[in-house]
């Protein structure tokens, strides 16, 4: 009978497994990775790997959510340290713009035949649950600024989340338009932002 794995041996195959998951997926993508391929890669036999997700697919979304954390952790302590309210702003409206640069796995959920896997193969309730997520989590930067004095009162949460998927979208485009261009526009477009969200005559503001 096989030795059962200790707590910390499950816990670094797991890790394996998203390591594994990381690099086959960014290679290949979605669809042309088998379980086979991340349990070799792992170092663990087929069966095992059901042990620790459902499915490549159940692996795949477990990259994406732990990358977006760390975006997310990232993001929140950039604003914690912005020295004044249009510097607030203008970190949040950039990181929109370069989230793919951040969190370049993302780009991986923009390619039509992940997609498509992901809606065949996948609960709706998860995935509408995993987009619902980073609605919350913008939201929720939104009336955290507005109590913390860097983001207008009046602003309302769902219009700014609309314009930081709208900065988000012109970064995918950015080897359409070119990345120079889209770089000093959206730079143009977060500085004209911020003048228009920030609180006014606030003296902490030095921009």
């Amino acid at each position: 009978m096989p030795r059962a794995h200790t707590t910390e041996e499950l816990e670094r195959i797991h890790e394996r497994l998203l390591e594994a998951g990381r690099e086959r997926f960014a290679k290949v993508g979605l669809a042309k990775v088998t379980i086979a391929d991340l349990a070799l890669d792992a170092g663990i036999g087929k069966g095992s790997f059901y042990k620790f997700f459902e499915s490549k697919e159940d692996l795949f979304l477990a990259i994406q959510e732990q990358q977006e954390a760390a975006f997310k952790q990232a993001l929140r302590a950039e604003l914690l340290r912005a020295g004044s309210p249009r510097q607030a702003v203008v970190t949040l409206l950039m990181a929109a713009a370069t989230r793919l640069d951040a969190h370049p796995f993302l780009r991986l959920l923009l390619d039509p035949k992940t997609l498509a896997e992901l809606q065949i193969r996948v609960d709706p309730q998860r995935l509408a649950a995993h987009r619902q997520s980073d609605r919350d989590f913008f939201v929720s930067l939104v009336h955290e600024g507005q109590q913390q004095g860097w983001l207008r009162e009046t602003l309302c949460a769902q219009t700014v989340f609309d314009v930081l998927g709208a900065m988000f979208m012109i970064s995918v485009q950015r080897e359409l338009l070119g990345p120079e261009a889209t770089r000093r526009a959206t730079a143009e477009l977060a500085e004209a932002l911020a003048e228009r969200w920030c609180p006014p005559s606030d003296p902490r503001d030095k921009g």
